[in-house]
């Protein structure tokens, strides 16, 4: 689950992205935590009939309160960080 920032801000899937010049490479530990321990990155379901197709089809993240109008977030990562009420 590692990911790649780009330069530009884009987070991508390592495993489906190849490295660019000036890209950010953070591992699978502190992914994990950003993702499933805070989460402060979001991405699709792996499949999902709406929003763009699902992250098998783009491999793309979001920080949380930056997540595009068009994506369907993964509801298990949206309960993460959040308060338990």
């Amino acid at each position: 689950m590692a990911i790649r920032i780009r330069e530009s801000g884009q987070i991508l899937c390592a495993a489906m992205h190849p490295p660019r010049p000036g890209d950010t490479y953070l591992d699978d530990g502190l992914h994990e935590r950003l993702a499933s321990g805070t989460g402060a990155l979001i991405t699709e379901p792996m499949h999902c009939d709406g929003g763009r197709g699902g992250h098998a089809n783009h491999g793309e993240w979001w920080w949380r309160d930056r997540i595009p109008p068009d994506v369907e977030a993964d509801p298990h990562l949206l309960k993460r960080g959040q308060p338990q009420g």
